[in-house]
């Protein structure tokens, strides 16, 4: 592992500075990861920065891909059946077991036959009576490393395998050090991917702004200007379509074949409801805070709706 971890930090230092937006860059990482280390599964937890009670989960194996915001203890609720999640929240809190030879000085751990751990591990924290998960299981390699920021705990990275005896104390250490750059990795990446959001959303305003201030321009032409400008501020403007609707008339800059998830907002002229402008998705996305759509896309599409209320009141004057 000496030589492929500092080469897989450099692989994911090259996708961050792609620009992508998150869900595919973490996808993307969970692929080179799993490929490379020859992993069965990996799951991530990180904190985001607008929430530390919230984190990001990504769950990659090698023919599915996984990724949502959610809080720890609902996680744990839905994960509940799974024996190695009993480690997380004493990972994560800097309360594990120091003295067991499991843990690794800075909370990471690893076992070369999870079998072998998990049930007398049970049994110390009394949950023996539970006697579905003091069955046998097939075992497993597994490694928990904590993602470490200053003094704070804001994550964690677990790797299986069903091959046992695949880890090794001093391969434990080399996994230790790739974590914390990859945690450092995940953050800017983060902040990043926001920063860019927030860029096409004003670069949005600013020619939206453009096409209400014209005044010789009619009403169809300004939809059709907005309805192209869409697609560029959402997060996946490959997928994105738009379509206004206004006075029961459908305005859409190609016909809408699909849709998997979709965003609606109201336009309002003279307290009454004279259409709907619609963000959809053609393909299905990860879960962020409306569904796959981020709070910032529901506050910009409220503005779309705005705006377009003002430029049809101004043609209704006309």
């Amino acid at each position: 592992m000496k030589n492929i971890l500092p080469t897989l930090s450099y692989e994911i230092l090259k996708i961050a500075n792609r620009e992508l937006p998150r869900s595919i860059f973490l996808n993307e990482i969970s692929n080179l990861l799993l490929d490379s280390l020859k992993f069965s599964e990996l799951r991530l937890l990180f904190q985001t920065r607008e929430n530390e009670l919230q984190f990001e989960f990504v769950h990659g194996t090698k023919d599915a891909f996984e990724y949502k915001k959610i809080s720890l203890q609902d996680l744990l609720q839905q994960l509940s059946e799974d024996e190695t999640t009993m480690l997380w929240e004493p990972i994560l809190t800097n309360n594990f077991d120091s003295t067991s030879t499991f843990f690794t000085e800075k909370g990471t751990f690893w076992t070369i036959d999870f079998n072998n751990f998990s049930i007398p591990y049970r049994r110390k924290l009394g949950l023996a009576e539970n006697s579905n998960l003091l069955q046998p299981k097939s075992s497993c390699s597994l490694l928990i490393i904590p993602f470490l920021y200053g003094n704070k705990r804001v994550g964690l990275l677990q790797l299986k395998n069903i091959k046992r005896e695949l880890f090794s104390s001093l391969g434990t250490n080399l996994f230790e050090e790739f974590a914390q750059t990859l945690s450092a990795i995940l953050i800017n990446q983060y902040t990043q991917a926001l920063l860019q959001e927030r860029v096409k959303e004003l670069a949005f305003l600013y020619e939206m702004s453009n096409i209400t201030k014209q005044s010789s321009v009619s009403l169809k032409d300004s939809i059709h200007q907005i309805i192209n400008l869409i697609p560029p501020a959402w997060q996946y403007p490959e997928i994105t379509q738009a379509r206004i609707t206004v006075n029961g008339i459908e305005y859409t800059s190609a016909p809408i074949t699909s849709c998997e998830h979709k965003l609606v907002a109201p336009i309002i002229v003279e307290n009454e409801k004279c259409g709907l402008v619609e963000v959809i998705y053609t393909e299905k996305c990860p879960d962020m805070n409306e569904g796959p759509f981020f709070t910032e896309e529901r506050s910009l599409l409220n503005n779309i709706a705005a705006e377009l209320a003002i430029i049809i009141g101004k043609n209704t004057c006309k």
